[in-house]
C-alpha cells in the first residue's frame, strides 16, 4: 500500500501529518513524494491545509485539486484549518473522500482504513467545533526523515484573538500536552540521534496557561533534567507577553542545550496600530523585552514577524516601526502584508490601506532586513559556531548555527554531523565558512 501527503502552513500542521504517517509507516506502507503521485499510484493522500492568509486558502484549494485530478482513484482526506473553517466547501469539492479540522486527528488513521474497505460516494465530514475541544489531543512522533532537526509541539490552540487573525476560530482554545508525553517522544528522538528539537505550537509560550502551577519554564527545565543524550533545543515562535524572567532564567542556567535564538513576533508599527490589533503590549515594552534579552544573552539571534498596512496604519506610525525595528536590531525579519480574513473583528474595519502602498511598504521593510540581517551577522566574522550538517549541495555542506545563521562549509562529514566552523564571510542569507 502507498500513501502521499501534502502539508501545507506551519511546523504544528508538519508535526501532526508526520504523527499520522508514521501510523502508516509502522505497518508497512510506503510513503509517496506528493510531486509524484502523477507518476505512482498510491492508495491515499492527505492534504493538511492552512488559512492563515487568502494566499494560504488558494493554496490549500489547488493542492486538494492537484491530488484529486493526479490520483483519481486514491482516497483524498482533508485536514487542517482551512477545513476546519470551510468544510461543507471542501466537502463539495469532487473526489474528496475525507473531511476532517484541526480535531479528530488521531481518528483520520482508522477512517482511511475503513474508506479503503468499504469505498463509495459518500463522503466523511468528521469535523467538530473546535471551540469545545478542551483537551489536548496527543498525537506521537517516534520517527523522521529528518534526523538534523525533529519538531515537538507542546501545545495547541490560541487565547489571544488578534483581531487580523483565523487562527482561534480555527485551533480553538489553549490545551496543554502533559509533561511526560512530551518528554517521552524527545528521549525517542534523541535516541534515535536526533540533535536538535524544535519545542512548537500554535501560541508555544502560553503552555501550562490550562495547567495549575506548571508553565513552559517548568517543562524546559524538565526537558534537561529528564532527557538523556539532550542535543540542542529550539523555541519556535514566542510572544514578547509571555517571556518571563523565569524562562530566561531557566534558559541561561542549561545554556549549554538551548538555541541562541528566539523569534518574537513584533507585528504593528506603533502603539494605536497594536491596539487595534489587540496585541498584548506597547512598543515600549516590546523593546523592553528585547533589552531584557540581549543583557542577558548577547549573542542571541533575535528574529521577529512583522505585519505591515494593517487598517489605520498612516505614514506616522509606518515610519515609526521603522525606528523601533532598529532599535531592536533584529537578525532577520518575515515581512508581510495585512490580508483580510473573513470572521475576524478587523474585517470589518473601514480603514483598509490600499494594496500599493502595503506591497511599497514591504519592500521597504524587506530592504532593511537584508541590512540588518547582513549586520547581524558580520558580528560573527572569525568566530567559532557550532554547525549541524543538514544538507550537501555542489560539494557544500548548509547547515545553521544555534543562533539560526545558515551557513555553508567543504568537508567530509555525514548528515547530522556536529562541525565546529569559523565564519569567513557573512552574507545573507547564507554565510561561508572554514572547518576548523
Amino acid at each position: 500500500m502507498k500513501i502521499s501527503f501534502c502539508s501545507l502552513g506551519c511546523k504544528v500542521n508538519q508535526y501532526e501529518v508526520t504523527a499520522i504517517i508514521n501510523q502508516f509507516l509502522d505497518e508497512g506502507w510506503e510513503l509517496v513524494p506528493f510531486d509524484k503521485i502523477k507518476d505512482i499510484n498510491v492508495d491515499a493522500i492527505i492534504i493538511n491545509t492552512c488559512s492563515v492568509t487568502d494566499t494560504s486558502d488558494g493554496k490549500s484549494r489547488k493542492m486538494i485539486h492537484r491530488a484529486v485530478k493526479y490520483a483519481p482513484d486514491a482516497i483524498i482526506a482533508v485536514m487542517g484549518c482551512y477545513s476546519q473553517l470551510n468544510s461543507e466547501k471542501v466537502a463539495s469539492i469532487k473526489g474528496v473522500s475525507i473531511v476532517i479540522g484541526t480535531s479528530n486527528r488521531d481518528k483520520l488513521h482508522d477512517m482511511i482504513l475503513d474508506k479503503l474497505n468499504h469505498k463509495g460516494l459518500n463522503i466523511v465530514n468528521n469535523t467538530s467545533d473546535i471551540m469545545k475541544q478542551n483537551c489536548y489531543e496527543e498525537l506521537k512522533v517516534h520517527h523522521t526523515n529528518d534526523k538534523t532537526r525533529a519538531f515537538v509541539k507542546i501545545q495547541d490552540g490560541c487565547n489571544n484573538f488578534c483581531s487580523y487573525c483565523t487562527i482561534p476560530y480555527a485551533r480553538g482554545l489553549v490545551r496543554s500536552r502533559n509533561k511526560d508525553n512530551v518528554i517521552e517522544e524527545i528521549q525517542i528522538l534523541s535516541n534515535n540521534g536526533v540533535k536538535e528539537i524544535v519545542l512548537t505550537g500554535i501560541d508555544t509560550g502560553s503552555y501550562g496557561k490550562d495547567f495549575d502551577d506548571y508553565d513552559l519554564a517548568n517543562l524546559l527545565e524538565d526537558i534537561c533534567l529528564n532527557v538523556n543524550n539532550l542535543g540542542r533545543i529550539r523555541i519556535s515562535s514566542i510572544e514578547n507577553s509571555e517571556i518571563s524572567v523565569k524562562l530566561l532564567n531557566v534558559i541561561k542556567k542549561y545554556q549549554e542545550h538551548f538555541c541562541m535564538h528566539l523569534h518574537i513576533p513584533l507585528q504593528g508599527s506603533s502603539d494605536k496600530v497594536l491596539k487595534r490589533m489587540n496585541r498584548k503590549y506597547t512598543m515600549a515594552q516590546y523593546l523592553e523585552k528585547i533589552d531584557l534579552i540581549y543583557s542577558m544573552f548577547p549573542d542571541i539571534n533575535i528574529t521577529t514577524d512583522i505585519l505591515t498596512g494593517f487598517c489605520s496604519e498612516d505614514e506616522e506610525d509606518f515610519l515609526n516601526g521603522l525606528d523601533v525595528i532598529k532599535k531592536a536590531h533584529f537578525g532577520e525579519m518575515h515581512v508581510f502584508p495585512y490580508s483580510r480574513r473573513p470572521k475576524t473583528i478587523a474585517y470589518k474595519y473601514t480603514d483598509q490601506v490600499d494594496e500599493a502602498t502595503k506591497h511599497k511598504r514591504v519592500l521597504k521593510i524587506l530592504e532593511l532586513n537584508e541590512e540588518m540581517a547582513l549586520n547581524y551577522r558580520k558580528k560573527f566574522i572569525g568566530k567559532e559556531l557550532d554547525v549541524i550538517c543538514e544538507v550537501n549541495k555542489d560539494g557544500w555542506w548548509h547547515g545553521h548555527t544555534s543562533n539560526y545563521i545558515e551557513i555553508k562549509f567543504k568537508g567530509d562529514f555525514n548528515s547530522n554531523d556536529l562541525v565546529k566552523v569559523r565564519m569567513t564571510s557573512a552574507n545573507y542569507p547564507e554565510s561561508i565558512g572554514e572547518v576548523l
